[in-house]
């Protein structure tokens, strides 16, 4: 089992989103790479992402920098320079999910290998593992005893996602996206047909239920259960959320922040980063966007990962309708809850139910004024608050991160020697050594030392926070400085000692040496490998890495265009329709009536479905 740091990764659409979320707290962020991004909206120039990785070395914090689509030949060359690049940039890591990265000519960056290359048992992780990963990204399926399992029988780092929208197919195995419109997930442009409208049909034709989003999970939260995942084994806690705004991300970040950091004390593991944030606001995940939450099968296979009825944030559940007029609506408490530009979702009680949103435009007591005039809610309606006004003011507010320095101040033979250090790591210090030849004695020495101390420790805006001040120097030689000269001296402190962290933390970056594969090893691990389409093998580099493990590739991936996709299986997923809908064959609940195979169909798409009750998956096929 994997030892050492815990990590807290966050997602980062673009610099300024990177920036909120080391501030509100990440160990590491992972952003989009200019280009192979398995976001192809989340991409961004390398110049900000340099910017990124100076604050995010200031505290310690990692930067990964999302890489993780497959690559056409033509791609080759430009990916690796760009791994290059990327280094030189000062990123920590690439996460990638194609095997060509591992024929390339690579710097000594840290390899991840994404959750898009479904590393779901033992033996794929070992494979990965031999390949020279130093992090394994598990499927989100898995509950912990697997993930236990595979943390056992590995030495590299074991990262699970903890939070955040979910793809209900197994990672890196979904094809549906390219057989409906030519858009890939695994190339970075999934159009999401998980969270479209379809129909549930038996094979006659017959409509099973209501017309409803069959494909569409709730998003995860895994928050209550941080300390069983580390005992499992994970190292690494990644948020999802590449597309999300700043709000989001600084609330989700703060959120798990404070939970990690009361997990790790009691177990004797320390966070990766450096400094404590400041908060303007108390984080809440039902706050920001989120689609009701589930932990998506962590302790066993479970119903509840779906909502049917619609796919959109709504956010935090406040109450129901008790009764309505045009334009406004009654329920307890609201004038406690609810404020002018709060936005909210409502839910009628009718089967199928009726599901739209409207803003909040006033709040006297119970009663609530909405923005349709018209609009008349039935007794029963629930609501949500999917907006909250208040909370987005204040998560507006940037976060401030602060390192803890000690500051001290001695007399030398002809000079005056300031120094300032972390508190944590006293060999990482900055100096400055003033004449003496100049200064005067203090008059006063106690008011003298009372002005050094208080103005060398004023350290605002600056990334630290003085805890500690120790001025060595009797009364009878405290000089006399003035305001004008120490603030100058403690801006120069701060300066230096940022540049000598940055440059300490450079200096260790670059020494990294990368894991070196075992072939004989990986070999030994890829027979259970798929050497069909669903390998995601796409360019000449990826299929002679495969040889190279005695793994015959025998046909390309979708995106080739080399394939038909009819009758061919586009995704697994362990979210079981029959399950959610109450009627499991498992259980024994199936109805007698209801004619298989089932179909759900739409009206780009007509996809039958398998149900392997063994596995607790279900199977759906491109008709």
């Amino acid at each position: 089992m994997p030892t050492g740091y815990v990590q807290l990764l966050a997602p980062a659409r673009n610099r300024e989103i990177a920036e909120a979320a080391i501030l509100a707290g990440a160990d590491a962020v992972y952003i989009g790479a200019p280009e192979f991004g398995a976001r192809e909206d989340a991409s961004n120039p390398i110049e900000d992402i340099a910017e990124v990785c100076k604050i995010a070395h200031l505290y310690g914090a990692r930067v990964c920098a999302a890489c993780n689509t497959i690559l056409k030949d033509s791609e080759l060359r430009r990916a690796e320079t760009m791994a290059w690049r990327l280094y030189e940039a000062g990123v920590d890591s690439i996460i990638v999910q194609d095997m060509a990265f591992l024929k390339m000519k690579l710097p000594p960056l840290r390899l991840h290998a994404s959750t898009q290359c479904h590393i779901s048992n033992v033996e794929k992780a070992k494979f990965l593992e031999a390949c020279g990963f130093e992090t394994i990204v598990l499927a989100r399926e898995l509950s912990l005893g697997e993930i236990s399992e595979i943390a056992n029988a590995v030495s590299c780092n074991i990262e699970c996602f903890v939070h955040g929208a979910l793809c209900v197919s197994y990672s890196g195995q979904c094809y549906l996206s390219w057989a409906i419109g030519g858009r890939s997930g695994n190339r970075g442009a999934c159009a999401q047909p998980c969270r479209m409208l379809y129909s549930l049909q038996d094979s006659s034709g017959k409509s099973i239920a209501p017309d409803a989003h069959y494909l569409s999970l709730r998003d995860m939260n895994r928050s209550a259960s941080i300390g069983e995942m580390l005992d499992a084994g994970v190292r690494i806690f990644k948020i999802e959320g590449r597309l999300k705004d700043a709000s989001y991300v600084k609330n989700i970040t703060a959120y798990y922040r404070k939970i990690i950091d009361s997990q790790i004390s009691s177990r004797n593991l320390k966070r990766l980063s450096n400094g404590q944030s400041i908060l303007n606001f108390e984080p809440d995940p039902v706050k920001t966007f989120s689609r009701e939450f589930c932990e998506y099968h962590l302790h066993g296979v479970e119903s509840g990962t779906a909502n049917f009825s619609a796919p959109n944030s709504r956010g935090e559940f406040i109450g129901i309708v008790e009764k309505s007029e045009p334009g406004a609506f009654y329920f307890n408490n609201a004038s406690k809850i609810l404020k002018n530009g709060d936005g909210l979702v409502f839910e009628t009680p009718q089967t199928p139910p009726r599901i739209f949103g409207a803003g909040v435009s006033g709040v006297n007591g119970a009663r609530v004024l909405v923005g349709y005039p018209a609009m008349r809610l039935p007794k029963g309606t629930r609501i949500w608050r999917n907006k909250s006004a208040e909370f987005e003011k204040l998560a507006k507010l940037a976060p401030a991160r602060k390192i803890e320095v000690s500051i001290s101040l001695r007399r030398l033979s002809d000079s005056l020697r300031f120094e300032m250090s972390q508190a944590d790591a006293p060999e990482i210090f900055s100096e400055i050594l003033l004449s003496c030849g100049a200064l005067i004695k203090a008059d006063n020495p106690q008011t003298a030392r009372s002005a050094i101390s208080a103005n060398l420790s004023k350290l605002g805006s600056t990334p630290f926070k003085c805890t500690k001040i120790d001025i060595e120097i009797p009364d009878e030689s405290i000089p006399y400085l003035k305001i004008s000269d120490i603030n100058s001296i403690r801006r120069n402190l701060a300066e230096k000692l940022e540049s000598k962290i940055l440059r300490e933390y450079d200096i260790s970056r670059r020494s990294f040496v990368p894991r070196k594969p075992d072939m004989e090893a990986a070999k030994h691990f890829a027979a259970a490998l798929p050497c069909d389409y669903r390998a995601n093998c796409l360019n000449s580099l990826a299929r002679e890495f495969y040889s190279d493990v005695s793994v015959n590739i025998t046909e390309y991936s979708p995106e080739s265009g080399c394939l038909d996709m009819r009758g061919r299986r586009v995704m697994r997923t362990r979210l079981c329709i029959l399950r959610e809908l109450g009627i499991c064959k498992t259980l024994g609940k199936f109805p007698p009536s209801i004619k298989e195979p089932l179909f759900l169909k739409s009206e780009s798409a007509n996809l039958r479905l398998r149900f392997d009750c063994k596995s607790c998956a279900m199977d759906i096929f491109y008709e």
